[in-house]
């Protein structure tokens, strides 16, 4: 059992603790050096190896930047379709500890902004035959999912437009089953899966390692400079490539790429000890493990195989495209708060496990997926707080399209353009006093 200490050691801060130590270049406004507090889902998961960072220039055929679930399965992909070509990841801090490492554990059957169809279906088979090829072990297994709507109005519709193999919850079921007087109704679809994330990104490093994906960590990009070969400039080193991919999500407008339509929001989970079986049952939670709130910032809960209750708050927004959120302390203050007016049991609670993160969002919850300028720079970034599996599908539609072998479902994707703007100073003037009403209701 990972102990409280054992964590704290771990992570080398306390619950109250954010990037303690990140050092932001002022020039280009990149996260270097630095620890990120690590997660519960990193910690129990088994170590990933340590990979060295870059210390020369190198020639490849396609780098790519961000070593999370889109980055390394963009790297893994590519490798199989060109096993000949020379790929690199530059991650700039550990693998996998952006939002890969600090989700709520859910896989579901959804694309940002996009309804549920064939292609969304095609996603998740891609997704689950690399688990069962690669032999990934995540605690992968079929589970239930609420999507749970805290107004009448916003009930109302989500009921108007279900399948017929969903099922619908209606307040007063949800009192009885969840133990909450919080909602006014919930949508179950027929499919759902539970994942362990930090297991995931374990899978997904194996993976890449083991088809001869180059890994760099600790090697922030501070500089991407377009071209018919692209250099990325990194503090000791930099590398030239065919194709560069920018996978970096929340983090993307920190490199001076859509500083204007993407922005990241800033999230705190904590998880509690764990419950016993009477605890679980006690408090509803032996079964609708999963939980999502549809809403602008939306809240998120799952339980654990361990029996922990984690918990996901939407923060906001910090001034400026800024990653990193000034007072964990009022975070943690605030995720407690936000999650004991749906579940009051809560305020009583041990909560043993905390961690920020940032995930990349737009005005209209749309991704950005594709090619800038040239052709030969990609994006694929903005999951809008839903990205373990769409994460990894755009990774692969990315390596087929480089590889020239494109895939159909490459053109469903959103694009990177016609997403509305809203600039800087308008955005943290009107972002910020909205979220905090917007948590507030």
């Amino acid at each position: 059992m990972l102990s409280r200490r054992k964590f704290l050691v771990a992570a080398g801060v306390g619950l109250a603790a954010g990037a303690a130590g990140v050092v932001v270049d002022r020039r280009s406004g990149v996260e270097r050096d630095g620890t990120r507090t690590l997660s519960l889902w990193t910690l129990e998961a088994p170590p990933i190896p340590r990979v060295p960072r870059l210390s020369e220039d190198r020639d490849v055929d396609v780098a790519i930047v961000g070593g999370g679930y889109t980055g390394l399965a963009c790297g893994y992909y590519l490798k199989k379709l060109r096993p000949e070509w020379s790929v690199a990841v530059l991650e700039s801090h550990r693998l996998g500890s952006g939002a890969s490492s600090r989700n709520s554990g859910m896989a579901l059957l959804r694309y940002p902004a996009i309804e549920e169809n064939e292609m969304t279906r095609r996603a998740f088979e891609r997704w689950r035959q690399f688990l069962e090829g690669e032999q990934v072990e995540c605690d992968y297994q079929k589970d239930r999912v609420l999507y749970l709507h805290s107004s009448e109005a916003g009930a109302e519709r989500a009921r108007s437009k279900m399948k017929p193999s969903e099922r619908w919850l209606s307040s007063d079921e949800l009192r009885e089953q969840i133990g909450t007087t919080f909602y006014a109704g919930a949508v179950s679809p027929a499919e759902s899966f539970a994942i362990h994330p930090g297991k995931l990104v374990a899978g997904h490093v194996t993976a890449a390692r083991r088809v001869g994906v180059d890994l760099y960590e600790y090697s922030p990009v501070m500089e991407v400079r377009p071209g018919k070969t692209v250099h990325l400039v990194a503090p000791t080193g930099t590398v030239r490539a065919r194709h560069a991919v920018i996978a970096t999500n929340a983090y993307t407008p920190r490199l001076g790429l859509f500083r204007a339509t993407m922005f990241p929001v800033h999230h705190y989970t904590f998880a509690t000890r764990e419950l016993s079986p009477e605890e679980l049952r006690r408090y509803h939670l032996d079964h609708w493990r999963m939980r999502y709130e549809e809403r602008f910032l939306p809240v998120s809960t799952s339980v654990t195989p361990s029996g922990r209750f984690i918990v996901r708050v939407l923060l906001g927004y910090a001034a400026f495209n800024s990653c990193e959120w000034g007072n964990i302390h009022d975070a943690r203050r605030l995720a407690r708060t936000t999650i004991a007016r749906r579940y009051p049991w809560v305020a009583e609670t041990e909560l043993e496990y905390g961690w920020h993160g940032v995930t990349g969002h737009t005005l209209d919850s749309r991704g950005v997926a594709g090619p800038l300028g040239d052709g030969n720079l990609h994006v694929s970034a903005a999951y809008n707080g839903i990205g373990v599996v769409p994460a990894h599908y755009n990774g692969y539609l990315t390596a087929s399209r480089i590889a020239g072998k494109p895939e159909a479902d490459f053109a469903l994707l959103q694009g990177t353009s016609g997403h509305p703007p809203l600039p800087e100073p308008l955005r943290s003037l009107g972002f910020k006093p909205l979220m905090r009403m917007l948590r507030a209701s």
